[in-house]
């Protein structure tokens, strides 16, 4: 086992391999918050991301087990980024975020009772007046959450990094699950319908960071924005200075971060034929049609002065035979 004296001032990349050898050793969650002086969060933040890359699982209320390899690439690649880690990010990576999400729920005993239970339990509240019917507000590990009678809305502040836009939203709904069955616990309810959970994704953002087309929209301080007839769906924005091509509709953003993506990744494959390279084969192509035509039009004049000779040739031709 490691030394704790060697690894207190390990956090950060090598703090996932520390995390993972504390759990192969059977050492509770709870012991390595003591042990390394970390919150409970942050050291959620480490185990969501191992078991995220499938090296670690939970068989247990605290209790987790080594299920994969330790795979620094694949815990890198599937980390859940903040603004504060804006140096982990490569460029037309894909940063997932602005997630909205829409629980349906089963009809409930005492659902409508709900604020009961909010104040036996000490939890704090505030009404949504702005809601049809009866709804109400509250916070879980830091989610927004709004309570209606048909319905729970959650709003994901977290931020995550991938290679596609479809693993990004892999994993913000990775942790919806986990926050719903955190609700759960804490109402004492089931929200799982027919043993599924019912959700729609009302709202998602993908964006390709460090994008060069958004770098040249900063430096000539310009905005774009692209409609369709559906809406608004691409946008170059700049948040936490990452300078992003982002795809923002609420339906189509996965599948339209994939075009986007596939479109840079090609003009990056095919870096050899810029706009620039094709115009200058294009002009270059069009010197030669244009010498080729005036050859071309030599060879007509030249073409049509020996037709006239051979005439010429045969009517002399035919005179002297005459003669003979």
């Amino acid at each position: 086992m490691e030394k704790i004296e060697e690894v207190k001032n390990k956090e950060g990349k090598n703090f996932y391999l520390t995390v993972y050898n504390q759990i192969k050793e059977g050492i509770r969650p709870s012991i390595i918050c003591k042990n390394f002086n970390i919150s409970k969060q942050k050291l959620n933040y480490y185990l969501s991301s191992l078991k995220r890359a499938e090296l670690i699982k939970k068989i247990g209320y605290g209790v987790w087990e080594i299920c994969g390899n330790f795979d620094e690439k694949k815990v890198k690649e599937t980390i859940r980024i903040t603004k504060y880690q804006p140096d982990k990010i490569k460029p037309d990576f894909v940063r997932g975020h602005a997630f909205q999400f829409k629980l349906k729920i089963p009809k409930l005993r005492n659902w409508e009772k709900r604020e009961e239970i909010f104040k036996k339990k000490g939890i704090e509240f505030k009404e949504l007046d702005h809601l049809i019917g009866r709804g109400q507000e509250i916070l879980i590990k830091g989610r927004k959450i709004w309570l209606t009678n048909k319905s729970i809305i959650i709003f994901e502040k977290s931020s995550y990094l991938a290679k596609t836009a479809k693993e990004a939203r892999k994993y913000a709904i990775y942790d919806l699950f986990e926050l719903v069955r955190s609700l759960e616990s804490i109402l004492g309810a089931n929200f799982r319908i027919n043993k599924k959970y019912r959700f729609k994704v009302s709202r998602q953002h993908y964006s390709l960071v460090k994008n060069a087309l958004a770098e040249q929209y900063k430096r000539d301080g310009k905005k774009l924005q692209v409609y369709s007839e559906d809406g608004l769906w691409f946008v170059i924005d700049n948040s936490y200075n990452l300078y992003e091509a982002e795809t923002v509709h609420p339906k189509t953003a996965v599948d339209d971060n994939g075009k986007v993506q596939n479109f840079f990744n090609g003009l990056k494959a095919t870096e050899n034929y810029t706009p620039q390279v094709m115009m200058q084969a294009v002009t270059q192509n069009a010197e030669n049609l244009n010498n080729y035509a005036v050859h071309l039009k030599s060879h007509v004049k030249s073409i049509k002065l020996l037709g006239k000779g051979v005439k010429t040739l045969n009517k002399s031709i035919k005179k002297l035979d005459k003669k003979l």
